[in-house]
């Protein structure tokens, strides 16, 4: 694949994930206050809520120690001068590395559903193993996935490392300076 498909595709991927997090933004907004809000809304959906379902108790449970593990690694790595460099280049490579460098190590078998059956569940914990609760998570698992896309059209893990990055540049710029979102 040439190298300006690459960059296209990323590009498309970019837009589709940030898209995602608009609609999942618009769909908070919209059933805020409703009985839906406390299983779907990312600030008050917790592990404590559902408890009572065994399934769902597992998966924060793998959560929990998916966060723990990530996070101590990420800290050896990243300290307070350097949080910006950690965010745009060492929290991708890490990431992409772990939960999309299997795929790209066996990328010859790409073609087969088992390839993508394994690769949609490492997408689901890529997208468990961040803080988010609830819909929040909808974005990370498109980007997991889109990144598994990736790295089976291209053959090469680069491509989801740099949208990687360029989603957590987008989204660490919304936190930096809040009002670009709003048209302030």
């Amino acid at each position: 694949m040439p190298t300006v498909q690459i960059f296209r595709n990323i590009m498309i991927g970019l837009a589709v994930t940030l898209l995602v997090c608009a609609l999942k933004n618009y769909i908070v907004h919209l059933i805020n206050g409703t009985y839906w809000c406390q299983y779907l809304c990312p600030s008050v959906f917790g592990w404590e809520t559902i408890t009572a379902i065994p399934l769902l108790e597992y998966l924060f449970q793998s959560q929990e120690w998916l966060l723990s593990s990530s996070q101590a690694l990420l800290d050896r790595i990243i300290t307070d001068e350097r949080r910006l460099f950690g965010l745009l280049i060492a929290a991708p490579v890490i990431e992409e590395v772990i939960y999309r460098g299997p795929m790209y190590l066996s990328k010859k078998f790409s073609n087969r559903p088992v390839w993508w059956i394994f690769g949609a569940a490492l997408a689901v914990l890529f997208s468990l193993s961040h803080e988010q609760y609830g819909i929040a998570l909808l974005p990370l698992m498109v980007m997991g996935l889109y990144n598994l896309w990736l790295v089976s059209a291209t053959r090469r893990l680069w491509p989801a490392i740099l949208l990687h990055s360029l989603f957590n540049f987008v989204i660490s710029s919304y936190s930096i300076y809040p009002s670009i979102w709003f048209g302030d």
